[in-house]
């Protein structure tokens, strides 16, 4: 009898124990458009289970941000050296320095993940969404409103910065089928949809970011990235989101290829069009900068998309030589 009341006993502290060690790793389901957008009040019920990451600049950082937060800004996931428009300017970096970098993030690929901008940005969190989903994290999420709506929704600021514990974390291969290069794009002109994420001003040839030439490239049609948000800076909903990207011609089957300059407003873009189903929609992640700064590439100015007439083999041969599959897509 005594044995009996001592297992028993065993089991229920068991089962206490099991739900407090099963907490580190996991957060109750999202609310509405879970695949990736969580609100304020989700994040509060729930900022004890996840990692949250800052994806702001590093001084808007300093002066306020959400408890608990590790800042990271879209260059720490990218090979920034030398100039723009230079071969791999802006490109995430090859998987086992990436690895690294979001290991030293405390992100080990199991615990939940929040990443947050702010409004009127250029979309950085959802580039860093884009990273991780890509590097093997499935469980990213978005912070709808970004840090503004964290504030309205009355939660705190913090102004001391959080220094992660690093954890092991690797990338045997990356995911989903999210990144393209220019070489493959080259080969895909004239079969995959473009979309250019940038303004119009952009598009048509107006350069603002170093930009080696103006103008867009061949085939692409203009969607800036920010037509996704309503007017209380939320993301809209996904049944208006389709008929936007309907009306310019896009289709949930269709391959789609999403750029801006550097990537970061062409990754936001190309993660809101997946959760509206458009599942085959990718980033090109050293975008424009690449694209106008390699001579062999052409660019077309003004309002329409253009037709390339580019030699696909001497666009080849002029691209430096990667690391094995880093021009796939998968």
């Amino acid at each position: 009898m005594i044995l009996r009341k001592f297992l028993l006993l065993a089991f229920a502290l068991l089962l206490c124990l099991v739900p407090a060690a099963l907490a580190a790793d996991t957060a109750p389901p999202a609310p509405s458009k879970s695949t990736l957008l969580v609100d304020a009040e989700w994040l509060k019920a729930n900022i004890d289970n996840v990692v949250v990451i800052d994806a702001r600049a590093s001084s808007l950082y300093a002066k306020g941000h959400i408890p608990g937060a590790v800042n990271a800004e879209w260059t720490y996931f990218a090979n920034v050296k030398g100039q723009p428009g230079n071969p791999g300017w802006g490109e995430i970096f090859e998987k086992d320095t990436l690895a690294k970098k979001i290991g030293a993030m405390g992100i080990n690929g199991k615990k939940p993940v929040v990443v947050y901008g702010d409004c009127g940005g250029w979309g950085q969190e959802g580039w860093v969404a884009w990273v991780l989903r890509l590097s093997g994290v499935p469980n990213v999420r978005k912070l709808d409103k970004g840090y503004m709506g964290w504030l309205a929704a009355g939660g705190k600021a913090s102004t001391t910065a959080t220094k992660p514990k690093a954890v092991a974390f690797s990338i045997p291969a990356f995911q989903g089928g999210y990144k393209v290069t220019t070489p493959w794009l080259v080969s895909k002109l004239g079969e995959v949809k473009i979309v250019d994420a940038r303004t119009p001003f952009e598009y048509e040839g107006g350069r603002i970011f170093q930009e080696r030439r103006g103008g867009h490239i061949p085939g692409a049609i203009n969607i800036p990235f920010d037509v996704v948000f309503a007017s209380d800076r939320s993301i809209k909903e996904i049944e208006e989101l389709d008929a936007i990207f309907r009306m310019h011609g896009l289709h949930p089957d269709n391959e789609i290829v999403v750029y801006d300059t550097a990537g970061v407003r062409s990754a936001h873009l190309v993660m809101i069009m997946r959760m509206a189903g458009y599942e085959k929609a990718r980033n090109y992640d050293s975008s424009f900068h690449e694209w106008a700064g390699t001579p062999e590439l052409e660019v077309i100015q003004g309002k329409e998309p253009g037709v390339s007439t580019i030699n696909n083999t001497a666009v080849e041969e002029a691209q430096p030589q990667k690391e094995p599959g880093a021009g796939q897509t998968s």
